[in-house]
């Protein structure tokens, strides 16, 4: 399977070979700006020589987890298309070869597709690393294997995730999951990001020598040490030295034991899923009866059922979930950055009130737009089926509204109410903000 993949890559170079040559040329510049910006990066650091070896392995730390970031976004849809979508699955699973085997090649694959760009990318700092530190030449091979194993761990978690939807989901589905999982992956990273106030660092009196030494004294100390982008730091800066530090091996053992594990279960259940997986394929469930909460919309007549209707297809649209989770981060956002604000005297604090009610109401009218106008033209071609109905218009106006209201009056609630209360805003701007986001709520539902 390797030697034909071998092959085919090889054969490719060969097609349009002008193409080819311009992207080699523009990837060898990109990895010598790279390389460059990071030995000035090193000269700089090198006037505060007590703690540029700190410094140097939390920006490596830093740097692993953002790019480990990066390929956690892509390794789940991208596991999926492999591990489940790939056209040749029809041809390996018939071969008399191990179901196992043929999962780790795609999770191979997989690697190639969601995490190569990253590795290639870590690779001119590495690089500059060993250049500008007079490394020994164990240095590059074990520094190499260390970007490969740091960008492992987020394909590896990939394909678990892939492995486990598609135990609960067609592939259609799945796929509509994983994308719904990356977006709200990436939104937590955006709030992850705003809620270390980058900020702060323009606070810092970088023209005092000393100041910027503290303050890199400060952070080279800060951050999780458990993460597997601090095991490769500490790894890269322990092998600029010759030595093989033991959180290198915490990192080989982790994702060997990771792979393994993944195989022997891909080689029981990995056949069946993908089976399980093709377009058409279903298992037959039991109808079940109807909840409590059910039975009291039944009792509302046509409202409650066409309510009932818009919530269930609401929540069994991967993409629609997701939404909703991303405005849930869209709030934390907001907090974040409101917290952040220095509310020093009762004046800058009404102000700061003031704009919180106009900016709590821009925030509700821009989710409702994408949540409350669609609601009539997500009927499509299926809108006969209400059209034919013994309804009036008004029953359709009507749920709509409410269901419109049904997931607006939450978040206006909560821009209108918690938001002053967690940010200590006076208590006289809590009823104004509050009864501000209702009525926004109101408004952008109507």
């Amino acid at each position: 399977m390797l030697a034909l993949k071998v092959r085919i890559f090889w054969h490719s170079l060969f097609e349009r070979p002008l193409s080819k040559a311009l992207a080699g040329g523009l990837a060898l510049a990109v990895g010598a700006l790279i390389y460059r910006g990071t030995l000035w990066f090193l000269d700089f650091l090198s006037a505060y020589p007590f703690v540029a070896g700190a410094v140097v392995e939390k920006s490596l730390g830093l740097l692993f987890l953002l790019l480990m970031a990066a390929v956690l976004l892509s390794a789940l849809p991208g596991a999926l298309a492999v591990l489940f979508g790939s056209e040749d699955l029809h041809l390996l699973l018939a071969w008399p070869i191990p179901a196992g085997r043929v999962f780790a090649f795609k999770v191979f694959e997989t690697f190639l597709s969601a995490a190569a760009l990253p590795t290639l990318l870590s690779w001119p700092v590495l690089l500059a690393l060993g250049v500008h530190a007079g490394a020994p030449p164990i240095y590059y091979p074990l520094a190499a294997a260390i970007s490969v194993l740091v960008f492992f761990l987020p394909v590896a978690l990939g394909a678990t995730l892939a492995l486990f939807f598609l135990r609960l989901a067609p592939a259609g589905r799945a796929r509509e999951w994983a994308a719904a999982g990356s977006a709200v992956i990436g939104g937590l990273l955006v709030y992850g990001l705003r809620a270390a106030r980058p900020e702060a660092i323009l606070k810092q009196a970088f023209r005092d020598p000393e100041a910027l030494a503290a303050y890199l004294a400060a952070w080279a100390k800060s951050g999780p040490p458990l993460l597997p982008s601090t095991w490769a730091a500490r790894a890269t800066s322990a092998a600029l030295e010759g030595r093989v530090e033991a959180a290198l091996m915490l990192l080989a053992l982790m994702a060997g034991l990771w792979f393994l594990l993944l195989v022997w279960v891909a080689g029981r259940v990995y056949r069946a899923g993908w089976v399980r997986g093709l377009e058409g394929s279903f298992t037959p469930r039991e109808a079940r009866p109807p909840a409590l909460w059910e039975r009291i919309l039944f009792r509302l007549g046509p409202y409650g059922v066409l309510f009932l209707r818009d919530l269930r297809l609401f929540f069994r649209d991967a993409t629609r979930v997701s939404e909703l989770l991303l405005v849930g981060v869209l709030v934390l956002l907001y907090w974040t950055s409101l917290a952040a604000l220095p509310l020093e005297g009762l004046v800058f604090q009404r102000v700061v009130g003031f704009l919180h009610a106009v900016f709590e109401g821009l925030v509700v009218v821009a989710v409702g737009l994408r949540l409350a106008f669609p609601l009539f033209g997500a009927e499509a071609s299926g809108r006969w089926v209400l059209a034919t109905a013994p309804l009036g218009p008004g029953a359709l106006l009507a749920t709509r509204f409410f269901f419109a209201l049904f997931l607006m009056l939450p978040l206006g609630a909560a821009l209108g109410f918690l938001v002053p209360l967690g940010v200590g805003l006076p208590a006289a701007v809590v009823p104004v903000s509050g009864w501000t986001g209702l009525a926004a709520a109101l408004a952008t539902a109507g």
